[in-house]
């Protein structure tokens, strides 16, 4: 039985597409480190390895491919606005995308409207190319997050090239999209070129993550007790790290990087801080970095951009925002009150 299946080079690449987003999926919901640094690429990687899969099912189980192909033009289309979250994810670690970019989801069903109104499918590529093209300009509307990324230390350069080729993959399906519109390729030329370029994301966006992304959290039975000798030195170490080699003023350090620096497993680290300082990680960070950032806006003329750079806050949004959890009050009232 087995011995007579066969199989065509687009339903090759689609199964070795679903393989690597089976095998990606695994590794983000078993060693993410994080519930919410998991959500964003395990449903696009979903999404996608559910696409490679119905390219596979429509020349097999629908006579050619009539019946899914909205299906199939939904799945590949989704994972635009889809990979603009994860791109601005990958750029932000490690915060989470804002809530406002979770709007970009609506584009998925939106496009399906001139279907329904003009009764061609057609139009749903048409509609798949405008809003892709609005999804994108998210990114670009948001580039100052890849400002100075490539010289950040701590994984910058990684997660700069990765959403930068992020970036020109999503654009290249767009283009291929176009030239399929216009008939410039046919519709087998078009299931192979996509599925090439769905390959190579899943296959970059995937080895890079492994890197990006921080190991498994493993319960440890400790978590409440005293501090160990050892927990004591982990503790020294981090202070060392903190007031004198002032780690925090890098961006993108967060626990993950904290972890690795010292060795230790991230339970392990959260229980010591926690127990410490009474906070977590990204508090104890943001502590350290609004206190050089009240410190420079106190002692110095710089202006708030400079500030909060040379605090090691990621973007002005996050500044304004974490400064006035913190203080209560912006970093712009906060300078106008100190002393002349």
């Amino acid at each position: 039985m087995f011995s007579s299946l066969t199989f065509s080079l687009p339903e090759i690449l689609s199964l070795l597409g679903l393989s690597q987003c089976i095998y990606v999926l695994v590794y983000m919901l078993l060693r993410s480190g994080s519930l919410m640094n998991a959500v964003i690429p395990s449903l696009y990687f979903g999404i996608l390895g559910a696409a490679f899969f119905f390219d596979v099912a429509a020349g097999r189980w629908f006579e050619d491919g009539r019946g899914i192909e909205s299906l199939q033009w939904l799945l590949w289309f989704s994972g635009v606005p889809l990979g603009v979250l994860l791109i601005v994810q990958i750029l932000r670690v490690p915060l989470p995308p804002p809530p406002r970019y979770l709007l970009l989801l609506l584009f998925i069903p939106l496009t399906f409207l001139p279907k329904y109104f003009f009764g061609d499918e057609s139009f749903m590529y048409v509609a798949g190319l405008v809003t892709g093209a609005l999804s994108l300009l998210a990114v670009w509307l948001r580039r100052d997050l890849m400002n100075g990324l490539y010289r950040q230390a701590r994984f910058g350069g990684e997660r700069f090239w990765l959403a930068l080729s992020l970036i020109t993959l999503n654009v290249a399906f767009l283009a291929f999209t176009a030239v399929f519109m216009d008939e410039g390729i046919h519709s087998p030329e078009w299931v192979l070129v996509r599925s090439i370029l769905g390959i190579a994301f899943v296959y970059i966006a995937g080895t890079s993550l492994f890197r990006i992304y921080p190991q498994a959290l493993k319960k440890d039975e400790k978590y409440f007790g005293a501090l160990t000798g050892a927990d004591k030195d982990i503790l020294n170490q981090i202070q060392k790290l903190f007031d004198i080699e002032k780690i925090y003023q890098d961006s993108s350090f967060g626990r993950a990087e904290l972890a690795r620096e010292l060795d230790v497993g991230e339970a392990v680290l959260s229980r010591v801080i926690n127990q410490s300082y009474g906070k977590t990680i990204p508090q104890l960070l943001n502590d350290y970095r609004v206190r050089d950032a009240q410190k420079l806006l106190r002692e110095t003329d710089a202006s708030i951009q400079t500030v909060f750079e040379e605090s090691g806050f990621s973007s002005i949004t996050t500044f304004n925002r974490v400064f006035k959890d913190v203080c209560g009050e912006t970093p712009t009232t906060y300078r106008e009150k100190r002393p002349i």
